[in-house]
């Protein structure tokens, strides 16, 4: 580079080049900023709930932590196991008789489909005993076989589409979603330009 200015003969054995301050100031600067954010020469450890800073500091600072209060966390953000009554998803379902009065809309719109089939089944099995019935000047004729036939489909269904939704929560489709979603954002990222930093 010193050739390109034409400065190549003037000096064999030692080479100058003007740089301005502010190019010194900004390495040095940065250097500083290194040290202060990622070297950080301070250390805390928390031991039966008091914190221990070291080394000792030797002149007035602050410091700042965030904590919350057991009692104010989420009963969802509980663990599963700390409140029985709470039911944050489908791995710490009981598999006992819930309370009708707990259950959410969700599962309460599907018991009401269920029990609805249960009952148009019941009620082809009552229609079915008799093929018609006499009235005067006439016979109606029952849908008994029909009525149950619709009931097996509605619950068949209705199970089919239960056991496809513990499958999309399950654990091992959830890290299968998270690990497809991974790799699309590695391949989005490709295609964005790295910036070139000159410092």
């Amino acid at each position: 580079m010193m050739d390109n200015f034409g400065w190549g003969g003037m000096t064999p054995a030692v080479q100058f080049m003007m740089m301005p301050i502010y190019a010194d100031l900004l390495r040095i600067q940065a250097i500083e900023f290194n040290d202060t954010i990622r070297k950080s020469g301070y250390h805390f450890e928390i031991i039966n709930n008091k914190i221990k800073l070291f080394p000792i500091p030797t002149y007035k600072f602050n410091v700042f932590f965030q904590y919350i209060v057991k009692s104010d966390r989420s009963p969802t953000a509980q663990a599963s196991g700390s409140d029985p009554n709470v039911i944050s998803d489908y791995s710490n379902v009981p598999y006992n008789n819930m309370t009708y009065n707990q259950i959410n809309s969700v599962g309460r719109q599907w018991i009401r489909k269920y029990g609805l089939a249960l009952v148009k089944e019941m009620l082809g099995m009552v229609r079915s005993k008799y093929q018609s019935l006499p009235i005067p000047n006439a016979e109606v004729n029952l849908d008994g076989e029909t009525l149950r036939a619709e009931a097996i489909a509605d619950k068949e269904q209705l199970i089919t589409e239960l056991r496809e939704t513990l499958e999309a929560v399950s654990r091992k489709t959830l890290m299968e979603n998270d690990k497809e979603e991974a790799e699309n954002l590695q391949e989005k990222l490709k295609g964005v330009p790295l910036y070139v930093f000159i410092g």
